[in-house]
């Protein structure tokens, strides 16, 4: 299940044009890439972030954390050039396996 904070949801539709429910589905793209966030995580909480692509279109960035069974949506934006082409890196070296 997927949770957020009212005020981050609208933050994030203010800011980056989407809500953060808009975007869940990202977690679905098998080629999702996800790391520990390190500069972010504290001692009360870890927090992640993963590239993904939402609906076979479009690359997004999303910061998370984990509470309990739901993943917690911290912030969600449009994947920049960089972010983009470590995607499209991974999504290559994963399909060539295949």
């Amino acid at each position: 299940m997927f949770t957020w904070t009212d005020e981050k949801n609208q933050h994030n539709k203010k800011k980056h044009g989407f809500y953060l429910s808009e975007i869940i589905d990202v977690f679905d793209d098998p080629h999702l890439i996800e790391w520990y966030d390190k500069k972010h995580s504290s001692m009360e909480e870890d927090r992640y972030i993963c590239l993904g692509r939402l609906h076979d279109v479009v690359i997004f960035f999303v910061v998370f954390t984990e509470r309990g069974e739901n993943i917690h949506l911290i912030t969600a934006r449009k994947a920049d050039p960089i972010e983009e082409r470590l995607y499209y890196a991974h999504y290559e070296k994963e399909t060539r396996r295949n």
